[in-house]
């Protein structure tokens, strides 16, 4: 397939081959599970090799299996002993925060990246995407960077951008009109803010005509009745498409939608007892996360998909189901509004966001810090709070105990009862 120029000059410009690996991985995804797992058991063999020499770490370690899992705290304890000295490439920075709420620092290579992008231009190529075409993307900062870097990227890519941080009434009349108007040949972004979008534009009336061929869902699980929503809303069909990048984790759903297709090639993926997803990116050769426990529970299917790719099925991601959050007054904030505005102050540790009607409580786990800076450190996070929510009363705690679920997780966002929150 002719590719446009414009995807090599960005591959070029960032050091990936991600055209390359689309057309491998075009060619791989109908190939036999049997081949599949041989090749993808030959990477491992060859990982493994190459971890044990690079990260002393684990060079006592005889098989892979005898690999820790490594979750955040570890990651976090062991950042620099993972990080792989012996790399020449180029090293990108990212961070992380998840449902926790405990942001994680990793570094990731160009062929990390390349699958990242090839990857996603794959699940987009199966809700009927053509490089080239116009794309659009409902998100916040997980989604859409920041930076005059990648908003060259983007241009080249003819993506635009609509905030998931603002879906005010307002703000979705307009978004509304865009894909009306604007020549949008898919929609991609947060399930959650599609969704809430979706049923704006069936309260104000039915749905709409666009030029678009195709919508892809990520981030959050989409239930059969969001699905429903949104393809009743925008006349086109819906997928889902699933990642843990830290962890190499890329999956989507084809045309079937029977499930959510793993790419091999770039991991290797092991699910506990427990339902919990372990992963191992191998194409990181920047930093090794061997056995990074995802922190999601998945259901694999084990069937052959009738739309005749090899790759394994994860018939169900659990676990991963965010929301907005609304006041009292309907206005409403996606989860990642808070991740962005937190998780580069590097005096944060971790953190938790409690919430009713009235009141919004942040706990901040820093470093030590005087009364005075702690004054100083809130006000600002505070007041930008304030600007987009109404709540009677807007406060920081510092390094007070979390609130924990019954099940034992810790969400960094929960919803409380007004007892709750005096109790």
């Amino acid at each position: 397939m002719k590719q446009p120029f414009r995807y090599r000059l960005i591959d070029a410009l960032r050091g990936t081959a991600a055209l390359d690996l689309l057309d491998d991985l075009r060619e791989q995804q109908y190939w036999s599970a049997s081949r599949l797992q041989a090749s993808n058991e030959t990477r491992l063999a060859d990982y493994f090799a190459e971890l044990r020499r690079d990260i002393p770490l684990f060079r006592d370690c005889e098989r892979f299996e005898d690999l820790p899992i490594l979750d955040k705290h570890f990651i976090n304890t062991h950042h620099e002993a993972l990080r792989n000295r012996n790399y020449q490439g180029r090293v990108l920075r990212k961070k992380t925060g998840g449902s926790t709420g405990e942001p994680t620092i990793y570094y990731t290579g160009a062929q990390s990246q390349s699958y990242l992008w090839a990857g996603l231009f794959l699940a987009w190529e199966v809700a009927g995407y053509r490089l080239g075409e116009k794309v659009v993307y409902l998100a916040g900062s997980a989604l859409a960077r920041q930076g005059w870097q990648q908003s060259a990227f983007y241009r080249l890519m003819r993506v635009e951008v609509m905030s998931a941080f603002d879906m005010s009434r307002e703000r979705m009349d307009d978004y509304a009109l865009a894909l009306q108007q604007r020549g949008y040949r898919l929609l991609y972004g947060y399930a959650s803010a599609i969704h809430r979008l979706a049923v704006h534009v069936l309260q104000r009336g039915g749905g709409i005509q666009t030029t678009m061929r195709g919508i892809v869902c990520t981030g959050e699980t989409m239930t059969e009745q969001m699905r429903h929503d949104i393809e009743q809303a925008f006349g086109v069909p819906c997928f889902g498409q699933y990642g843990c990048n830290d962890a190499g984790v890329s999956a989507f759903e084809c045309e079937a939608r029977q499930g959510y297709h793993l790419l091999t090639p770039r991991c290797h993926a092991e699910v506990l007892d427990d339902g919990r997803l372990v992963s191992t990116d191998l194409s990181n050769q920047a930093m090794y996360l061997p056995r990074h426990d995802t922190g999601d529970l998945v259901k694999m299917s084990g069937r052959t998909c009738s739309c005749g790719r090899g790759f394994p099925l994860i018939d169900e991601v659990m676990g991963r189901q965010y929301d907005f959050l609304i006041d009292a007054a309907g206005n409403a904030m996606h989860y990642q509004f808070f991740m962005f505005l937190l998780r580069e102050d590097r005096r944060i540790h971790s953190f938790q966001i409690v919430y009713d009607d009235e009141t919004l409580v942040l706990n901040l786990h820093t470093v030590p810090l005087s009364a005075a800076e702690q004054a100083a450190m809130a006000r600002p996070y505070v007041d930008r709070i304030a600007a987009s929510l109404v709540f009677d009363e807007i406060h920081c705690v510092f390094n007070q105990p979390y609130i924990v679920q019954a099940n034992g997780k810790h969400r960094f966002m929960l919803r409380r009862s007004p007892s709750a929150m005096t109790g």
